[in-house]
């Protein structure tokens, strides 16, 4: 559902991440790139938030002109029209961390697992540390997610019209960063893998297989990363009324009972040290889902 009207403060956001983003590439050059790596990195995590408030309708009433805020391939790699199709399947709760239904699923099923060889597993389990999810992680989601819609395109039309639109305008920004001072290496790291890694950090823990209860965890935040990951980190919320607006999910997560709702079910944390300090190199959950155990972690 599209709003009835502009959204400002997403738009001021939009607005700032660009100018950021443009004056990086444009006189990034200037500082180096140890300090430049991180910056468009915090940049790049920051306009993947922007793209999930505009796969879910935002900023503005006219969905052409919020497809096109978010048509440009920041991290080079993901398709804004495939990702779309992807969390709005998500966002069905009945289907949540099953990796048959739900495409971004972090579990496999018990066949995959016992398919793989010993260091395939082994890759799984590290992937389920949040060392692992964000050093490891920005390839190997990035391969799964082409392989699936690459898969897709071989018989759908529409999908193959969207990967070869996306590769256009991920070819598009490779040539504004090689013809702009900015070595292209110092870009590709800090967006591609740097952003992502940087958006890992938030979806890390989101969601869990528990038996009983919300499959869906919060993560209290201070000011900066909330405003980083766009309020996201209240997802409880987020799962509850997905068309809310970012800015508005802190009032009504605190008039309803996401905390608790959270507690009770996939967990909830009093912030992302806390995160850090329980998952950072051990693994969160067993990789393998099954409907009949909750995973233990």
């Amino acid at each position: 559902m599209l709003p009835k009207s502009v959204e400002w403060p997403t738009v001021v956001v939009y607005g700032l991440d660009a100018v950021g983003l443009m004056a990086l590439v444009a006189w990034g050059d200037r500082l180096p790139a140890v300090a430049v790596i991180p910056l468009i990195g915090v940049l790049a995590a920051w306009y993947n938030s922007l793209q999930h408030e505009i796969v879910h309708g935002h900023p503005t009433p006219w969905a052409s002109v919020n497809r096109a805020l978010g048509a440009t391939p920041v991290g080079l790699t993901y398709s804004l029209t495939q990702y779309r199709a992807s969390h709005l399947a998500h966002h069905h709760d009945d289907v949540l961390t099953d990796p048959e239904l739900d495409p971004e699923s972090f579990y496999v099923t018990e066949g995959e697992w016992a398919a793989r060889s010993r260091a395939g597993r082994r890759l799984l389990i590290v992937l389920q540390t949040l060392a692992g999810r964000m050093v490891l992680g920005p390839p190997v989601y990035a391969y799964r997610f082409w392989r699936r819609h690459l898969g897709a395109a071989a018989t759908d039309r529409t999908v193959r019209r969207a990967a070869v639109a996306h590769g256009l305008a991920a070819g598009a920004v490779v040539v504004v960063v090689v013809i702009a001072p900015l070595a292209l290496w110092v870009y590709v790291v800090g967006a591609a893998w740097v952003g992502a890694a940087i958006s890992s950090v938030r979806s890390f823990a989101e969601h869990r297989w528990v038996e009983v209860g919300s499959r869906t965890a919060v993560v209290r935040s201070g000011r900066a990363l909330s405003l980083l990951f766009l309020n996201n980190n209240l997802h409880t919320t987020h799962h509850a009324q997905p068309g809310l607006a970012w800015y508005r999910i802190p009032a009504v997560h605190a008039a309803s009972n996401g905390d608790l709702e959270a507690l009770d079910g996939a967990g909830f944390y009093r912030g992302y040290r806390e995160v850090f300090e329980r998952y950072f190199l051990r693994p969160s959950w067993l990789p393998v889902h099954s409907r009949r155990e909750p995973s233990t972690g």
